[in-house]
């Protein structure tokens, strides 16, 4: 069977589990009582990063590091740009500015995750604390550190439009059925994320293309699949904190997977073998989340030309950080 064929039915198994898994994610947290944007933030976005960590766990172990670095730094980039998209569809207000303040929280948190892993790409050191690299493991803590903080700070309501609420919790299906529908969404992922990182890799060679280019493109385009089906469904239903904390929050959990790549990998710090293309993705991500926190933060509710001038500024930048990674990459 041709490679792109791999590719093509291996990635609609993992979007079509990976809504499955989303789906069924935010229906646990509506049914056990957790909400808003902690749940977003942390267990949705979970959820919907499964195919990030599964994928990379199967590229590193057959030798494919820059395919699972540049899946990571591409999904944040990614996801912000699906942000950038749902802001632009929903025409009767900048939703990025009616989001709860703690969402800031979760944006600042990504920004410094991908900066520990941009600087330990930059330091290309051989340092190992415990059998990491001193990166993934200061990722690692920082991210347990921010969700402590995130969970302390998650107080503050959620904004939904009216009824939104009630309308989708009286569509979800019950517990039981959420959590046997996550788990077999979950095998289905783990199966299929090992086909997908494969035949990727084979891709990357037969184009005369960076492994890490195909990573950030073509395998975390795939990836953030679930993450834009579970954030349009939100912004559709008036949820938007559900659509942003689930789409930084991912970001968050996409950086923290480097720990457990590293870990796959073997003694040796993981991101000092990634090329200079991926540095300038995890520079992009950082740069798109802060575009992202300054929207959330500038409550104008200005537009030009029926746009919303900060989701035409992430696609923008977003577009340029592809162009030059893969200047960087050749």
């Amino acid at each position: 069977m041709p490679p792109w064929l791999i590719f093509l039915l291996s990635a609609v198994a993992v979007v079509l589990a990976g809504s499955r898994l989303s789906r069924d994610g935010d229906t646990i947290a509506e049914r056990t009582g957790l909400g808003g944007a902690w749940v977003g933030s942390i267990l949705v976005a979970g959820a919907t990063s499964l195919p990030e960590l599964a994928t990379g766990i199967f590229a590193v172990r057959a030798g494919g590091v820059d395919l699972a670095v540049g899946d990571i730094f591409g999904s944040c980039m990614g996801n912000l740009m699906i942000l950038a998209v749902a802001d632009l569809s929903v025409r009767r207000t900048a939703f990025l500015s009616r989001v709860a303040a703690n969402q800031v929280l979760v944006g600042v948190l990504g920004m410094i995750l991908l900066g520990i892993a941009a600087a330990g790409i930059v330091a290309h050191l051989n340092l190992v604390v415990f059998g990491w690299g001193w990166a993934p493991l200061a990722i690692a803590g920082t991210y347990v550190l921010g969700m402590r903080l995130l969970h302390v700070n998650r107080g503050q309501p959620a904004f939904e439009e009216p009824g939104a609420a009630e309308e989708r919790h009286e569509a979800d299906p019950s517990l039981r059925t959420a959590i046997l529908g996550f788990v077999g969404a979950a095998v289905l992922i783990l199966i299929a994320a090992r086909f997908l990182a494969s035949s990727a890799a084979t891709l990357a060679e037969q184009l005369g293309i960076s492994g890490g280019f195909v990573g950030m493109v073509l395998v975390a385009l795939t990836t953030s699949l679930p993450e834009a089906t579970v954030s349009v469904a939100a912004v559709r239903s008036g949820s938007y904190d559900l659509a942003v904390g689930n789409l930084l929050g991912s970001n968050c959990f996409n950086v923290a997977i480097l720990f457990v790549h590293d870990w796959v990998d073997g003694p040796l710090p993981l991101l000092s073998k990634v090329g200079p293309g991926l540095l300038v993705g995890a520079l992009f991500a950082i740069i798109l989340t802060g575009q992202a926190v300054l929207g959330i933060v500038n409550r104008s509710e200005r537009r030009i030309w029926y746009l919303e001038p900060d989701a035409v500024f992430l696609l923008l930048t977003y577009f340029a950080g592809l162009y030059l990674a893969y200047l960087a990459g050749h």
